[in-house]
């Protein structure tokens, strides 16, 4: 489903969701929310009339948009409507910091984070090396609460287990009860400006180059370099924060039962 915020005009919004809906009638049924004749809100969309913000109230609640997006869609609605050059380009400024504000990852994920005010030993340890993100999210899967399972599954020393799950649990992060090891606290984001982020990306892209030459039949890997237009840029690069948040929708209710990395790189190579 795509979402408002890759759009500047709500027409072409409203035109997707209709195009995308695979309900009959979608149009009318859009057009009986806004109030108005089915008739005149095809003339609106195929035109250079536009809709009255109620319209746009009304539509934003058939759709079940959050109070964020309703917000973004009067903006827009707002930026089509002004006649004035210089208030509209004042009103597209104000949409392109909401675009990136929603693009950016740290206010997509609403996590149960350790705070950048925290100890900073905690983080410093925690990303020295990959094993520290991989033993606390492993004890959460019930066999590998066992030292022994734990080590086999990572292909690790007992003691270098031990070791990292006694720091671990001094961030507070795992506990051990009933002689086995569990996941305590802690689902880490974090955001461009950390110190960190260098550490934390590049370990886990070290161990997706290790997995490579296994040439394991479940893994997936790939790269490519692509030129394409500056609007499929950006409507890719939505694609792919939707996709985060689905993967997020399914994997944070799931058993734990396999522990699993995902790496996703989209840039523009070279200097910024």
């Amino acid at each position: 489903m795509v979402s408002v915020y890759e759009f500047t005009d709500y027409k072409l919004y409203l035109k997707k969701r209709i195009i995308q809906s695979e309900q009959r009638g979608f149009a009318t049924r859009l057009a009986e929310a806004a109030g108005c004749q089915r008739s005149y809100f095809s003339t609106v969309l195929n035109g250079s009339i536009h809709l009255l913000p109620e319209h746009i109230f009304g539509i934003s609640e058939f759709l079940e948009l959050s109070n964020e997006e309703q917000e973004y869609l009067f903006l827009v609605l707002d930026h089509n409507r002004a006649g004035n050059p210089a208030f509209r380009t004042h009103l597209l400024k104000k949409i392109r910091e909401k675009q990136l504000a929603w693009k950016d990852f740290k206010n997509r994920l609403k996590k149960d984070t350790i705070s950048e005010a925290e100890d900073t030993s905690v983080r410093q340890f925690y990303y020295t090396s990959w094993l520290y993100a991989a033993i606390h999210i492993a004890v959460s899967i019930p066999k590998l609460g066992d030292v022994k399972n734990l080590s086999s599954y990572l292909g690790i020393t007992e003691t270098t287990s031990l070791w990292h799950l006694d720091k671990l649990a001094q961030m507070g992060l795992v506990e051990k009860k009933g002689g086995r090891w569990g996941w305590k606290s802690g689902d880490l984001h974090l955001s461009k400006e950390s110190p960190w982020i260098v550490n934390h990306h590049s370990n886990w892209r070290m161990q997706a180059l290790s997995d490579l030459p296994q040439r394991k039949e479940e893994a997936l890997h790939f790269s490519v370099v692509q030129s394409l237009s500056k609007e499929d840029v950006e409507a890719l690069r939505f694609r792919v924060v939707e996709w985060v948040e689905e993967f997020k929708k399914i994997s944070g209710p799931s058993s734990p039962e396999e522990l699993i990395c995902l790496n996703i790189d989209f840039f523009k190579p070279g200097p910024s």
